[in-house]
C-alpha cells in the first residue's frame, strides 16, 4: 500500500549548531488527518544523543546517515521520551543484530510499555495498515531510570526528568547550558493530551516544573513551536479546564455517559480554547483531544471528592 512518510532536517529551530531537528511527515493516503513529529540529535564533545526515533527503522537509517560527520569519536546514544509510536518505533535500528548498536535509554515504565500486549496489538493493527510499518520491531530500552539521570557529554550537559502527564513513562530533556527545554509530548500546540485521569495533576505539575527551569527555548514534538509561551498557555488551559470542571460537579454529578460529551457537557467548546491563537483553526483531532481532557479532568475531581 502507498504511503507518504517524508523525513527532513529542519535547520535553525535548534537555537544552537549542537542541535538539530528531524522532523518526520506522516500522511496515509486516502486519510485527512496526517502528523508531523520531531526528534533531535545532541552533538556533544562525549555523545550524539539521539532524542527519539520515530516511526520506524527507515528513518533512523536517514538519521544517521546526517549525522556521518559527527559520529566518529563520540559514543551514540538514543533516548525515548516515551514509548507512543511515532517516538519509539525506530528502536530496532539501534538492535545488537541491528544496523547500528547503541544503548536506548528511557523510564522504566518505558520498557513496560513496549514489552506490553497492547503494544504488540498496536502494531501488528498497523503493519495490515500501513507499509511503513512492515519492519519495526519493538525495541525496549536497554537503560532505565525512575527519578532523573545526567549525561555529562563534556561541553553539554542533559538532563533527563521524569514529566509525567501525557503519560506515566514520559519524560523530558533539560540542557542548562543552553536553557533548552526539550518537552516531547508534555507540551503541544494549541493544547496538551493527558493521557488519563491518573494524569490529570501530574501533567499540571510537569509544566509548572518546566517553567520553574526558566527555559529560554523549549521544543516540543509536535506544533513547531519554540516559545515558552506556550508551555504558559498549555498551563493555563489546564487550569482554566480544571476551574469549569470543579464549577460543574458543584452543580451536578454526571454519569459516565455524559462524560464522554466533553466540551457539551461543561459548555466550553474547543473554539473558545483557540480564541487567542493565531493562525488555528478548528481541529477534529484536537476538538477529541479537548473532550478527553475534559474527561479525565471530570474523573479526576470525581475520585478526589469521592475520598
Amino acid at each position: 500500500m502507498p504511503l507518504q512518510n517524508t523525513l527532513r532536517i529542519v535547520p535553525e529551530t535548534g537555537g544552537d549548531p549542537r542541535v538539530r531537528v528531524f522532523r518526520c511527515l506522516f500522511a496515509p493516503p486516502d486519510e485527512s488527518e496526517h502528523l508531523e513529529v520531531d526528534a533531535y540529535a545532541l552533538i556533544t564533545d562525549r555523545y550524539v544523543a539521539l532524542l527519539d526515533t520515530l516511526l520506524c527503522p527507515e528513518d533512523m537509517a536517514f538519521v544517521v546517515e546526517q549525522l556521518h560527520d559527527v559520529l566518529p569519536g563520540r559514543q551514540l546514544l538514543v533516548i525515548n521520551s516515551h514509548a507512543d509510536w511515532d517516538h519509539a518505533w525506530g528502536n530496532s535500528y539501534f538492535s545488537h543484530n541491528g544496523q547500528v548498536s547503541a544503548p536506548i535509554i528511557a523510564h522504566s515504565h518505558c520498557f513496560t510499555r513496549l514489552r506490553s500486549a497492547e503494544a504488540q496489538a498496536e502494531l501488528d493493527e498497523y503493519q495490515q495498515r500501513y507499509a511503513v510499518f512492515q519492519h519495526v520491531v519493538l525495541l525496549p530500552p536497554t537503560i532505565t531510570f525512575t527519578h532523573s539521570l545526567t549525561l555529562h557529554g563534556g561541553d553539554l550537559t542533559l538532563e533527563l526528568l521524569p514529566a509525567p502527564g501525557h503519560h506515566a513513562d514520559h519524560i523530558a530533556a533539560w540542557i542548562p547550558e543552553l536553557q533548552l527545554l526539550l518537552a516531547f509530548d508534555a507540551v503541544e500546540r494549541p493544547i496538551p493530551i493527558i493521557g488519563d485521569k491518573e494524569g490529570v495533576q501530574p501533567m499540571r505539575q510537569t509544566l509548572e516544573h518546566f517553567l520553574s527551569l526558566h527555559p529560554q527555548r523549549v521544543l516540543c514534538s509536535h506544533g513547531k513551536t519554540t516559545t515558552v509561551a506556550m508551555v504558559e498557555q498549555n498551563l493555563a488551559y489546564l487550569r482554566s479546564l480544571e476551574e469549569r470542571c470543579q464549577d460543574f460537579l458543584h452543580r451536578q454529578k454526571p454519569t459516565e455517559d455524559e462524560i464522554t460529551q466533553g466540551a457539551a457537557l461543561i459548555n466550553y467548546p474547543f473554539r473558545e480554547v483557540i480564541a487567542s491563537m493565531p493562525n488555528l483553526a478548528e481541529d477534529a483531532f484536537y476538538t477529541g483531544v479537548h473532550d478527553n481532557n475534559i474527561a479525565c479532568t471530570l474523573q479526576f475531581l470525581m475520585t478526589r471528592l469521592d475520598k
